[in-house]
């Protein structure tokens, strides 16, 4: 990998991982405020919900600002949205439900920036892009699969305030190392209206048939996959399976683990994954979709772990 890259594989690891850590304190510390599944069901939601809606507005963003300086300033405005939480939360030790809700959702509507940049940037900085998005892959779910069960024992081990000094530190770090990302010339599309810069990667979906396969499959992964790392699944476990919180962290930890093992055999065989990728997306979604019904028909907990594996696998 260039040198390029991996300055970006590293400041967005970091990143992720202050992510993770910050998911799972907030997630936590909603169900033992609110002893309401709900309330906590409302924390991944958001996220997701807020997420999706700023992605849209991407491509305006984008039109004003150079992509690595998109990345630096959403993950500053993070930086600062988590050290006003933190401030107030040293100051009252308790925070209502609702002002938490909103910093999470602002927080998460820079994620939402952040995210497409991230992905939209890795051609700027390599050459061999399967290699490029098999590694970044591998070292998101690395994080993932460290960062789940590790916040879980942060927030056990140290509570609320120390737990999100912690993530204040790897946001602050995560922002220093983006501020240094090689700049990244943008188009200047000077002559075209917001309007034609929202729509244009829709209008490029709708005449591509194949792209606009694989929007549509993306988009149904995205929220059939969101359980995997939130809530939702909490409820699962404890009210279906009847284990405990740390069995949720588990399930969690192999679903990761599956996706870097995906994402290294996309790595080894790139040439040949490249070459087929119609035939692989299909086959991986058709086979998630089969081990799926099989953990709703069979629901057990030593095969749930193994077949969270086979799904983080195909994912």
């Amino acid at each position: 990998m260039s040198k390029d890259i991996r300055k970006l594989v590293t400041s967005q690891g970091i990143a992720n991982l202050a992510d993770v850590f910050f998911r799972v304190i907030v997630i936590a510390n909603v169900f033992v405020l609110s002893g309401s599944v709900i309330s906590t069901s409302l924390v991944p939601i958001l996220i997701g919900l807020s997420s999706f809606l700023a992605s849209f507005l991407v491509p305006l963003v984008t039109k004003r600002f150079a992509l690595n300086r998109v990345l630096f300033l959403t993950q500053f405005g993070k930086t600062i949205l988590l050290a006003i939480l933190f401030f107030l939360l040293k100051q009252s030790e308790t925070i209502s439900l609702p002002l938490l809700y909103a910093i999470v959702t602002l927080i998460s509507v820079l994620d939402g920036f952040a995210a497409p940049v991230s992905y939209a940037i890795v051609p700027r900085y390599a050459s061999d892009l399967a290699k490029a998005n098999a590694a970044i892959s591998m070292s998101g779910e690395s994080v993932q699969l460290v960062g789940w069960g590790l916040g879980g024992f942060l927030f056990a081990s140290l509570g609320m305030n120390p737990s999100l000094l912690i993530v204040l530190v790897l946001f602050t770090i995560s922002t220093i190392l983006m501020f240094g990302l090689p700049l990244v010339e943008k188009e200047e599309l000077s002559s075209e209206t917001s309007l034609e810069t929202l729509t244009k990667g829709w209008r490029l979906v709708a005449k591509e048939s194949r792209l606009g396969f694989i929007v549509q499959a993306n988009l149904l992964e995205i929220l059939a996959n969101a359980i995997w790392v939130s809530s939702v699944l909490l409820v699962f476990v404890t009210e279906i399976l009847h284990q405990s919180e740390s069995y949720w962290g588990y399930v969690n930890t192999s679903y990761s683990f599956g996706i870097i093992l995906g994402g290294a055999i996309v790595f080894r065989l790139a040439e040949k994954v490249v070459t087929y990728k119609y035939q692989t997306m299909t086959f991986s979604l058709l086979a998630t979709a089969l081990v799926t019904l099989l953990i709703v028909l069979f629901p057990n907990p030593p095969a749930f772990l193994f077949l969270s594996l086979v799904i983080g696998f195909l994912s």
